[in-house]
């Protein structure tokens, strides 16, 4: 097991265990672990691993004791931005193409990143297409699917999602 991979496994149990209001206290939380660990490496553990940040601090997804409502909530600006801007979602391989009207592709890839899904490396966005690098080809579909719920959309060209 990898030094990440351990540091992220530790983070999970943390947050499993007891609240976390920011990443200072969990850092800090992790110093007295024996990790040291910098803030812009701990956003990004926290990132990959799909914790939001609720009232309650921060929780991972499907965590017990995670409050839908508080997920729901975490997700309505994505919702939003999506069904506003995006006309289309398509997989390709390890990459989700979304257009949008055009001068809308970068407000919907400034939400997708603040979003901070699970599995999602980063965005690329032009003028009205978006380019969504993701970890691997099962979850593109799988946010495919998602994002085209949220969007209220249907897939493009009968791909399957």
């Amino acid at each position: 097991m990898s030094g990440r991979d351990r540091r992220q496994q530790l983070v999970i149990e943390i947050l499993q265990k007891q609240p976390v209001d920011s990443q200072e206290d969990l850092r800090r939380t992790l110093s007295g672990r024996g990790v040291d660990v910098t803030q812009a490496t701990l956003s990004r553990d926290l990132r990959e691993l799909g914790a939001v940040k609720t009232p309650r601090g921060y929780q991972l997804p499907n965590a017990a004791g995670t409050n839908p409502a508080e997920t729901s909530r975490a997700m309505a600006p994505l919702a939003r931005t999506l069904s506003s801007f995006v006309t289309s979602i398509e997989p390709a391989a390890t990459l989700l193409v979304l257009r949008t009207g055009p001068g809308h592709a970068q407000i919907v890839a400034v939400e997708i990143d603040r979003t901070g899904l699970p599995g999602i490396v980063g965005t690329l966005a032009g003028d009205d297409t978006i380019f969504v690098a993701v970890v691997s080809a099962h979850r593109v579909k799988e946010l495919a699917r998602e994002f085209l719920r949220l969007a209220d959309l249907q897939p493009d060209n009968g791909a399957a999602v």
